[in-house]
C-alpha cells in the first residue's frame, strides 16, 4: 500500500511530466504526443487513485471519472 509520501511524489511526477510538455500553442497535441505523456504518468495515476477516493463527498466520483479516462487512454494508446 502506498503511503501519503509516495502519493505526493507521484503527484509531483505527474505535474513534472505534464508541465514539461505544455506549450504556448493552442493547437491540439498529436495523438502520439498524448500517448507518450500518458504512458509516462499511468503508473503514477494508479498510485494516487486510492487517495483521490478518500476525498470527502466527491473523491469516489472523481476517481471513477479518472478510471474511465484511463480506460479510454489504454484503448487509444496500447503499450507495445
Amino acid at each position: 500500500m502506498a503511503t501519503e509520501k509516495d502519493m505526493l511524489k507521484a503527484l509531483d511526477k505527474i505535474d513534472s511530466v505534464l508541465s514539461a510538455s505544455r506549450t504556448r500553442s493552442k493547437a491540439l497535441p498529436s495523438a502520439k504526443s498524448l500517448c507518450d505523456q500518458y504512458k509516462k504518468i499511468r503508473t503514477y495515476l494508479e498510485l494516487v487513485l486510492p487517495f483521490i477516493e478518500k476525498i470527502p463527498v466527491y473523491g469516489s466520483k472523481i476517481a471513477t471519472a479518472v478510471r474511465f479516462l484511463m480506460t479510454l487512454a489504454d484503448a487509444a494508446c496500447p503499450i507495445a
